[in-house]
């Protein structure tokens, strides 16, 4: 009976939302085999109530610690909030000091709300919003809006900080402003090839992104989670 209520557990968030099936499956790859009601009632309490997770990272790079990264997910009914706020300060020709705050909304499984706003010595790079419409979204670029028809998006970049793609195989940019390839390169190792030629590969320990290696035309550097 519970090998049953897990199965039909697993194809419903699969359909409707697959960043909770990819939780869903890694709790019953590492149970294996053996079900049971302990179980079955962590995975309904891991669904049906409040709970709020945060993480912390340092960014290098040449082997010196030149930001911070803190990512918090809070998941209320069938509404999960994902927030992340980072700070870089390096030196290349002078110095560059980089702020980044990042928001997703998504409402039972479907994100409805994206921000992005990103500041490089005290000037605006960016400030996107996304916001669901009916069948589609509508994207705000300072004082511009548009169209974009990309409707159902279930997980997008920022949803890499919470969630390991196991059973997902795209993910939406909201920089750029289309779905990505993920490739599986290895056990709990994914690589993300960007439109701008550059790659971010994202490696996971006990479904929770631990590192992350950025390799740019100009730079590399990494992203890793305090212990």
């Amino acid at each position: 009976m519970i090998p049953t209520i897990l199965f039909f557990l697993l194809k419903y968030y699969k359909r409707h939302q697959p960043v909770k099936a990819a939780r869903i499956q890694y709790i019953v790859n590492k149970a294996g085999r053996t079900f049971g009601l302990v179980i079955l009632c962590n995975l309904i309490s891991l669904f049906s109530s409040s709970q709020e997770k945060n993480s912390a990272y340092t960014i290098y790079r040449n082997g010196s610690s030149i930001g911070s990264i803190n990512f918090s997910q809070s998941v209320t009914g069938n509404r999960t909030t994902l927030k992340l706020e980072s700070e870089v300060k390096t030196r290349f020709i002078f110095t560059i000091t980089a702020n980044s705050k990042e928001e997703t909304i998504y409402d039972n499984g479907i994100m409805t709300w994206s921000s992005i706003y990103r500041k490089t010595n005290g000037t605006e790079k960016a400030n996107k919003k996304i916001k669901a419409s009916g069948n589609s979204y509508t994207i705000y670029n300072g004082n511009k809006s548009e169209t974009l028809n990309k409707y159902p998006i279930r997980y997008n970049m920022l949803s890499l900080y919470s969630t390991e793609p196991t059973a997902i195989s795209q993910v939406y940019s909201d920089s750029f402003e289309r779905f990505i390839s993920i490739q599986k390169t290895a056990d709990h190792k994914y690589k993300i090839e960007l439109p701008d030629g550059n790659s971010n590969t994202y490696y996971y320990e006990n479904g929770i992104m631990s590192k992350v290696e950025i390799n740019s035309t100009f730079y590399s550097a990494s992203i890793q989670l305090k212990k």
